[in-house]
């Protein structure tokens, strides 16, 4: 029980902080487990039941909808998500016995609730050993995938219209491989605990213990963490020695990073970002990678900057977007995106790759990608620059998908200039 009592107190913090006060979960947890006592296993317990209450809460809800006389709006904010915690564990987690979980469920409801949450929860807690999921008639596409796979109905209904079937829903909720990037800058091999990947030549699957971010590797500026998506992206550019890249929407720097390390420290790099605050972590990151022919600077993508014309060989506009793409490992997101949020983010799009397309020499290629699985955020924009700029010829379109790909859900085109 003592096993069990600390990482599913902090997982029950976390989902709190991101109900009551609109934490990300990811900051979230790290701000605790780094606060925390708690040895490895813990730790890896505590981020297994937070994302994963969050990657399959409407799927959890259902259940407690279907079993409690007491609607969920009524319920505390503790309680809902003590509830939410032990069926994450009853359902889907083999390794912790039920009669753990339940009690220990009942013990945080004690703590966190009043007098009749205890039983409550028991209660809720015992009747879910034996029920089934309540799931509705597979017939019944977009509501069976929505509560299956738990993402919101707008945006089941959106992939659903788009293509997308329900082997693409339960990629987006499995567990992500964690990827690098060898760093050729710094290092030339890594150690067994790095598997080589085929996306890339630079490309490693993490498969040791622990995070990643502790290891002599990154620390030393050997790897970046970096989904293979986005390596692949940066590769399409094209980027060779003694050429001069602009990447408009810096932060955290990866993409800039990979771009130093492909000149080889020629040539020269511009970094830029809208956020002062952002300026530093892009330096820091360039810094630990040992990238030392770049110029990061404070610039607002959207707005024409008269400095950068015809200026570069190669313009990266990897753009604010939705970030549906990444919900295997910001799960959050789904449930604080809205349609209107998307149709926001396509003007300010279409607003920077119009200025990109006047850095781009002649002859020069810009890329335009993003972390997000959207035909209006894509395709459409796509469509969108090939109408306006007819002095730019489409190279190379590509959606990545966590189905298909085994990689984030990632998008990029690659424009020539004639």
């Amino acid at each position: 029980m003592a096993a069990l009592s600390k990482p599913m107190e902090a997982a029950l913090k976390a989902l709190a902080q991101v109900d009551k006060d609109g934490a990300y979960l990811n900051l979230a947890v790290r701000d605790i487990l780094s606060a925390s006592d708690m040895d490895p296993r813990d730790k890896a317990l505590c981020t297994t039941l937070a994302f994963g209450v969050t990657k399959n809460r409407l799927f959890i809800d259902n259940i407690i909808e279907n079993l409690s006389t007491v609607k969920l709006k009524k319920l505390s904010v503790w309680i809902h998500n003590i509830l939410r915690i032990g069926i994450f564990s009853i359902k889907f987690l083999d390794r912790i016995p039920e009669s753990a979980t339940v009690n220990e469920c009942v013990r945080l409801a004690r703590r966190y609730g009043h007098g009749a949450s205890a039983g409550f929860v028991n209660a809720i807690l015992r009747a879910a050993l034996k029920s089934d999921d309540f799931l509705p008639k597979k017939t019944a596409d977009a509501e069976y995938i929505s509560i299956k796979y738990s993402f919101p109905m707008w945006l089941t209904k959106m992939w659903l219209s788009e293509g997308y079937g329900e082997e693409f829903f339960a990629a987006m909720n499995e567990e992500p491989t964690v990827t690098v990037r060898l760093n050729t800058l710094l290092a030339t091999s890594l150690s067994e605990d790095f598997e080589k990947n085929a996306a890339t030549p630079y490309t490693y699957t993490y498969t040791g213990g622990g995070s990643v971010e502790n290891t002599p590797y990154f620390k030393e500026g050997h790897i970046a963490v970096q989904d293979a998506a986005s390596q692949i992206a940066v590769m399409a550019l094209d980027v060779k020695e003694g050429m001069s890249v602009l990447d408009l929407c810096s932060a955290p720097g990866g993409k800039s990073a990979f771009i130093g390390q492909l000149l080889n420290n020629t040539g020269k790099l511009v970094s830029c970002d809208i956020h002062e605050h952002k300026i530093e972590l892009i330096k820091n990151n360039l810094s630990r990678l040992g990238v030392t022919n770049a110029c990061v600077s404070l610039n607002d993508a959207t707005v024409f900057n008269e400095s950068f014309k015809d200026g570069f060989d190669r313009v990266l506009a990897d753009v604010p977007c939705s970030g549906l793409g990444v919900l295997r490992r910001k799960p959050d997101i789904k449930w604080t995106k809205t349609q209107e949020d998307n149709n926001a983010l396509t003007k300010i799009q279409r607003s920077i790759i119009d200025n990109s397309a006047l850095y781009v020499k002649r002859g020069g290629k810009l890329l335009y990608s993003t972390c997000t699985v959207n035909k209006a955020e894509n395709e459409d924009n796509v469509k969108y620059f090939l109408e306006k700029h007819c002095d730019f010829n489409l190279v190379l379109q590509r959606q990545l998908l966590p189905d298909k790909d085994k990689t984030d859900g990632f998008f990029f085109a690659v424009f020539e200039r004639t």
